[in-house]
């Protein structure tokens, strides 16, 4: 005859995986863009000594809660990589001529949009800032922006962020400026039913598209004028469909308090 557990089911045998948790864009460390993700099953850094695994036979200890994915939000930031890896595109088309209708205006971002906040100090911030430095840094000085500039918006719950990030200085060529930001973002994701729409009193180009890539969607919009050249993407959590409508008008929002004379 068997032996019987006196405690009902048996326990579960050491380093049974705990119950899956909701994802959300967390607080955990990116790799850098083009970095392969953790293969599956693939255990974070945990920063020192974690209690048993719960169901491990040992009473008394609840479940650690799981580290939460930013896989969307790395989505949205490669596309942003691929749109500053330009070469003679996005950079060569900044200039120092002071034409009369060049350079008028700056891009300073709001601490919050929208209702959500942005923390530069944030690991995936300072990660998108120090990229912007370093693509917009390259080349000689007849052609290098003012200043880049970028910013992550994300909500409380960490389910749906903004990425803006862009460049302000002299720019000639608006118009082909905001293709060569789809032409970038193409390279690391998918961009369909793209449009140009309303840029708002500011003038310029605006356009705005689809995007997916590895199965998360976001909204994307990019707009260039003759002091800047910015680009707008919004992504939330297991979004099944994107209103290209509502990107730009958010976009146009954004830049209106964004841009302001020098």
């Amino acid at each position: 005859m068997s032996e019987q557990n006196p405690y009902g089911s048996p326990a579960q045998p050491y380093g049974a995986p705990p119950p899956a948790q909701p994802q959300a864009f967390g607080p955990p460390q990116p790799p850098a863009y083009g970095a392969p993700p953790q293969p599956y099953g693939a255990v974070p850094p945990q920063g020192g000594p974690q209690p048993y695994p719960a169901g491990a036979g040992y009473p008394g200890y609840a479940p650690q809660p799981q580290r939460k994915s930013r896989k969307g939000l790395w989505v949205v930031l490669g596309c942003v990589g691929g749109a500053l890896l330009l070469g003679g595109g996005l950079l060569g088309y900044f200039v120092y001529d002071t034409a009369s209708k060049t350079g008028t205006h700056k891009v300073v971002l709001p601490a919050t949009f929208k209702g959500m906040s942005s923390d530069p100090d944030e690991p995936t911030a300072k990660q998108l800032s120090e990229s912007m430095d370093s693509a917009f840094s390259q080349g000689n000085s007849a052609w290098t922006p003012t200043e880049s500039v970028s910013s992550i918006y994300r909500t409380d719950t960490g389910t749906e962020a903004v990425v803006v990030a862009g460049a302000w200085g002299n720019v000639v060529l608006p118009s082909t400026q905001v293709d060569a930001v789809f032409k970038g973002a193409a390279t690391e994701g998918t961009i369909s039913n793209r449009k140009d729409v309303d840029p708002g009193p500011l003038g310029g180009r605006m356009s705005c598209a689809e995007g997916s890539n590895l199965g998360q969607k976001f909204g994307f919009c990019a707009w260039a004028d003759g002091s800047t050249v910015m680009m707008v993407m919004e992504v939330k959590q297991g979004a099944t469909t994107i209103d290209v409508d509502k990107v730009a008008s958010d976009a146009r929002e954004l830049r209106q308090t964004a841009e302001v004379p020098k």
